[in-house]
């Protein structure tokens, strides 16, 4: 499942998402991708200067693991 994500991810964003990217596939605000940053409840990231940058392939495979748990809370629906 995480390698359809991955391919999608890649086609419109490319090697790397931004914060602002990032908030765009959770659809959530920006204050809150900063805050779950600070928390470390985001995926894998990489600091280059004062940007923050996410791999497609562990924003894949967050998006895979978070999608896994939900569907257990709910009893195998979403």
């Amino acid at each position: 499942m995480s390698n359809n994500i991955y391919k999608s991810l890649y086609l419109d964003y490319g090697y790397m998402l931004s914060k602002n990217d990032l908030a765009e596939v959770l659809k959530v605000s920006l204050s809150t991708i900063n805050r779950r940053l600070k928390n470390g409840k985001l995926p894998p990231h990489t600091n280059i200067g004062n940007r923050v940058l996410f791999p497609t392939e562990g924003v894949a495979v967050f998006l895979t693991h978070v999608s896994d748990c939900q569907l257990a809370v709910a009893g195998g629906e979403l």
